[in-house]
């Protein structure tokens, strides 16, 4: 452990050890979920995990190889750039703010800024990523600027670059200077959820029906409750939509049937010499008749069945 001027260098003894310190705070990973600025996480459900109501995220292949592949990254970067990227700064480590010790961060590289002397003071954090998406540096994706900002705010540098490779076939980088007021919303907003809703324990806004589900899997019998006008309107409009949607599903039924008198035993029809549809058995399959299971064993049924809550259904009236 390292301290200085207003940060902590934590260098934990392995991943497990740097996994219990990120407990203890608010990672970059997370800033833009608390923002509400990313698209695959909700405030409510980085509460849920932050509390422990739910099981922290498993490490899935997507996210080992993107940990793996950033010394790849980096080294595309370096050829790039030119930059020297700081060897020691691979591994799991972490910056804290020795004011605010929930503001915590672990970049994935440090690098040296060209043209400077080499001090703690004119190093870069260099952010690498892989990903499927197809990535435009001029709209870089929110969360991904939002954890750049953050590092470098709580690491008091002034100077980053998010790197990134798409299905390994293409590279590209952008440079980002530090922007202090954009840090300084971000710190007000982490700091009010680490302490209203981590400390505090209040629990946010259900923003989406994932939320929901999981804040309420099941209905409580006999409830009620009146909505306001804007749900009523979107009731109306609903209905109207899947009577549009009945209507359509009418026709192209309809459609269908008079293409398939077409074929006769054809497994294909063709328009000017083109092939326009086909219509084909499929390859017979083993099924396990469960009828014929529980009648020939019943016992055996009734010991390996178990009551499963199953999800809730929606259904217009």
């Amino acid at each position: 452990m390292e301290t200085k001027a207003n940060i902590t260098v934590i260098r934990p003894k392995d991943r497990n050890e740097w996994l219990e310190y990120r407990k203890s705070g608010i990672g970059s990973s997370e800033v833009a979920t608390i923002l509400g600025l990313n698209p695959f996480e909700t405030p409510y459900q980085l509460w849920r995990r932050k509390i422990g109501l739910d099981e922290p995220k498993t490490e899935t292949f997507a996210m080992k190889a993107g940990h793996y592949l950033e010394d790849a990254v980096s080294l595309f970067w370096s050829d790039e750039t030119g930059r020297t990227v700081i060897k020691s700064s691979a591994g799991d480590w972490l910056i804290r703010d020795n004011e605010r010790p929930f503001l915590q961060v672990s970049p994935d590289r440090t690098y040296w800024l060209s043209g400077m002397t080499k001090n703690n003071s004119n190093k870069g954090i260099l952010e690498c990523k892989t990903t499927q998406m197809k990535i435009d540096g001029d709209d870089l994706p929110k969360h991904w600027f939002c954890q750049v900002q953050y590092q470098l705010g709580v690491a008091g540098l002034r100077e980053g670059s998010l790197a990134w490779l798409c299905s390994g076939r293409e590279f590209g980088y952008k440079d980002l200077s530090f922007v202090p007021d954009f840090y300084g919303w971000i710190v007000e907003e982490v700091e009010k959820f680490w302490t209203d809703n981590i400390q505090g324990k209040k629990e946010p806004e259900a923003t989406t029906v994932q939320d929901v589900l999981l804040k309420f899997n099941r209905h409580t019998d006999g409830k009620i409750v009146e909505v306001n006008d804007e749900i009523f309107a979107d009731y109306e409009r609903l209905k109207e939509v899947k009577a549009e949607i009945a209507k359509l599903d009418e026709i192209k039924t309809g459609l269908e049937d008079r293409i398939k008198l077409g074929f006769g035993d054809a497994e294909a029809i063709s328009y000017g010499g083109q092939t326009i549809a086909t219509w084909k058995a499929p390859k017979p399959s083993m099924k396990f008749d469960d009828k014929a299971f529980k009648s020939a064993h019943p016992e055996m049924v009734a010991e390996f069945t178990r009551e499963v809550q199953g999800a809730r259904r929606f259904l217009l009236k």
